[in-house]
């Protein structure tokens, strides 16, 4: 069934127009047809449409289900180039993480401030909401903040990590850290193209970040992103 984000206002739910053309004129959906509609923070609900031509619609129940992990993901992202950050966000909602934090380290060569970042934010918002809805999500993804990588340690967790191309640590040894995160905060860090110097990681470390490894291959930011996040999702629901 379609699901839709919308809010409520004077105890009404509204949708944006864009969702309410997209039920009309692309889902071409009639009188009696069903959708769902997440209202963040208060659940999912079962509506169903009483005037096409108005579009009027009416609650018919609330929905109890659970498409979320058992804890919270927060994913510190080193911004990539290009798109690549696009990529990253919807496949993190999809894959259950709760927020993601920008962050600029030293080898990120694209560089974002609170300045620069408001025309960007309404295409992230929209990918977060379409990928919400598309994977029917009870929780909309935060996209909180762009920090430097000298604040990663102000993010409070019960478990944080740092995958590091040239740790010590064996991946055999990730299952043992990852058995026990279900129901915790778990914070992960990803670097950018060319991943992170060994200040960046001498200094996370100290902020309590613990080394992992992702295996023997180099891989690239984003699909660093999506093998931990994948972990995380597998561990928090098994």
């Amino acid at each position: 069934m379609q699901r839709y984000i919308g809010k409520i206002e004077n105890e009404h739910i509204i949708l944006e127009k864009d969702d309410i053309f997209h039920i009309v004129k692309v889902m071409r959906m009639h009188k009696g047809d069903y959708f769902d509609v997440l209202i963040p923070n208060s659940g999912v609900y079962l509506c169903q449409i009483n005037n096409n031509e108005q579009f009027d619609f009416s609650i018919v129940k609330k929905i109890e289900e659970n498409h979320e992990v058992d804890g919270y993901i927060r994913l510190l992202y080193c911004i990539p180039k290009g798109e690549k950050l696009d990529f990253v966000i919807q496949k993190s909602v999809e894959l259950g993480a709760d927020e993601i934090v920008l962050v600029n380290s030293s080898r990120c060569v694209r560089k974002l401030d609170k300045s620069n970042i408001s025309n960007k934010l309404v295409r992230f918002n929209k990918i977060i909401k379409e990928a919400t809805e598309q994977c029917k999500r009870e929780k909309v993804l935060k996209l909180t903040d762009i920090i430097d990588f000298s604040d990663i340690g102000k993010y409070q967790a019960d478990v944080k990590l740092i995958p590091y191309e040239n740790t010590k640590e064996s991946v055999y040894n990730l299952s043992n850290k990852l058995n026990n995160v279900r129901g915790k905060v778990v914070n992960v860090v990803v670097g950018s193209e060319g991943g992170f110097s060994e200040d960046e990681v001498s200094y996370a470390k100290k902020n309590g970040f613990e080394e992992i490894s992702l295996g023997k291959r180099i891989l690239r930011s984003e699909t660093s992103c999506i093998y931990i996040l994948s972990l995380l999702s597998f561990y928090m629901e098994n």
